[in-house]
């Protein structure tokens, strides 16, 4: 089939590349210059399957008035909020959060499967490591957390203060610290990177990628055409067997007049990635892999030379264009990444060499991507993977080109299904 894809992000790249390797003549519209220029950007990058279960406990449960992180935080500061499994409601209410965790479960593992084939098949280098520490959790909440993972066969254990600084020897920690929870299994990279590579690969497969590209309508005809302008003014148009629509809040713009509408919210997201000071008597001082503060929602993670700290994440009133990476957020919203990195790896971060991130991510009402059949012919959705972004944009790739290539879904599937939020 000829198939258009709609955004280089990702979900986009993601789909692009499993779509060719399928065989498939596929072809990316991008408005950018390059892949991964605005809500892939600087992302967090970690994929854990254990991000599945309910780590966050609701904002009644933080000590009210503790003048800590959390209290600075919008209550979306989660980086990785999902359904919780514990809380009020009748058996039904209880045994919904459950299938819809275990469908996340599933599809976290199967997205850091597809990282791993990946990245072993097509001998991919990036900035990568292993492992997740989970600190500052509500002990109670975690460990039904972690009883919930054993037993749907997920690594997840509890880590004393001396099994924490061996984990992390350059996080400043206390010999009285509370106990936080070890994910062995997370997988920890540059999104940017990952994204960069799967283009070239696709590339290789025959992939065509018009970048500057704006992609101004879509018809749902018996061939669905993308109408698109150039850089320099230039308007075309082209049919293709199928469009698959991988376009963040753009999506909302282009699949209203289809008669497609989802229940969008926008996001911003924030992200530091600052070079790390490299001492030779402190050759650890920024973590090895991976640290998420479960109150505060924010996470601190190795990249190479640096660091990256990412979180604050608010929500947004209005549905508004991206935001422009050239235009940084505050301070003051900023505050908390950076006292994040300085509480915990103190004197680690080189604050001269920081690049600041911020994009609007478009999130859907439940959390989780709308990946599948949109209802109008041709027209195929692969958007919202916002938090897990990394992790579900692989398995919504997989799920993708299963169906159409006409191939059943496995049952997890319908956790993603568009009409699930009709």
């Amino acid at each position: 089939m000829r198939i258009a894809v709609i955004g280089a992000g990702m979900a986009g790249v993601a789909a692009a590349q499993a779509l060719a390797a399928d065989g498939h003549e596929v072809t990316v519209f991008e408005r950018r210059s390059s892949v991964a220029e605005e809500s892939s950007f600087a992302p967090a990058g970690i994929a854990a399957a254990a991000l599945a279960a309910p780590w966050r406990p609701a904002p009644g449960r933080l000590q009210a008035g503790k003048a800590d992180d959390a209290s600075r935080l919008h209550p979306t500061g989660a980086a990785f909020a999902v359904p919780g499994l514990l809380g009020k409601g009748d058996a039904a209410a209880t045994g919904r959060r459950q299938e819809r965790a275990q469908a996340l479960l599933r599809l976290l593992s199967a997205g850091v499967a597809r990282i791993d084939e990946l990245t072993r098949a097509l001998g991919l280098e990036f900035e990568r490591g292993d492992g997740l520490l989970l600190v500052q959790p509500d002990a109670a909440q975690a460990a039904q957390a972690i009883a919930w993972l054993q037993a749907l066969g997920e690594t997840a254990e509890w880590a004393d203060a001396a099994r924490q600084r061996q984990l992390e020897p350059g996080r400043a920690i206390a010999d009285d610290a509370p106990r936080a929870v070890w994910l062995p299994n997370a997988r920890v990279g540059n999104p940017r990177e990952w994204t960069q590579l799967l283009r070239a690969h696709a590339l290789h497969l025959g992939a065509r990628f018009l970048f500057q590209h704006t992609v101004q309508s879509i018809a749902a005809d018996a061939r669905p055409a993308v109408r698109f302008a150039t850089a320099d003014g230039r308007a075309g148009e082209a049919a293709f067997d199928a469009v698959v629509v991988c376009a963040a809040l753009e999506s909302a713009r282009l699949l209203a007049p289809l008669g497609v509408a989802l229940p969008w919210k926008p996001v911003h997201g924030y992200s530091v990635t600052v070079a790390q000071h490299v001492r030779e008597s402190a050759p650890d001082s920024g973590p090895r892999a991976a640290l998420l503060d479960v109150r505060t929602g924010v996470s601190i993670n190795r990249l190479g030379a640096r660091l990256r700290v990412a979180g604050g994440h608010e929500a947004v009133s209005v549905p508004s264009a991206p935001a422009d990476p050239a235009a940084p957020p505050t301070t003051k919203q900023l505050q908390p990444l950076y006292d994040a990195v300085d509480g915990a790896f103190p004197g680690a971060a080189n604050w001269q060499q920081a690049q600041v991130w911020q994009a609007t991510r478009a999130v859907l009402a439940d959390g989780l991507p709308a990946v599948g059949a949109s209802g109008v012919p041709g027209i195929w959705l692969n958007v919202g993977h916002a938090q897990h972004g990394w992790a579900l944009s692989q398995a919504g790739a997989g799920l993708l080109s299963r169906m159409m290539a006409g191939e059943p879904a496995p049952p997890e599937a319908g956790a993603l299904a568009p009409q699930r939020l009709r």
